[in-house]
């Protein structure tokens, strides 16, 4: 069997940076698929519910998007 001390100390530094890259891309991956951006018709209509924009115009900038 081969033991871990036998490995040259390159290849162990190399694959202790590959693992360290592949964790790193795991949890932002993770990360930004539960903190999706907001839409922009999402953001227009929690204005309109605040009162900063009318429902004309919500409806408006929503026919205009083609929803």
């Amino acid at each position: 069997m081969l033991a871990l001390w036998s490995i040259p100390i390159g290849v162990r530094i190399l694959l202790t940076f590959l693992v360290f890259v592949a964790l790193v891309y795991i949890l932002f991956r993770f990360r930004a698929d539960k903190n999706p951006a907001q839409d922009s018709l999402d953001l227009l209509e929690e204005r309109m519910e605040k009162g900063e924009v009318s429902f004309k115009d919500y409806l408006h900038a929503k026919r205009s998007r083609g929803k």
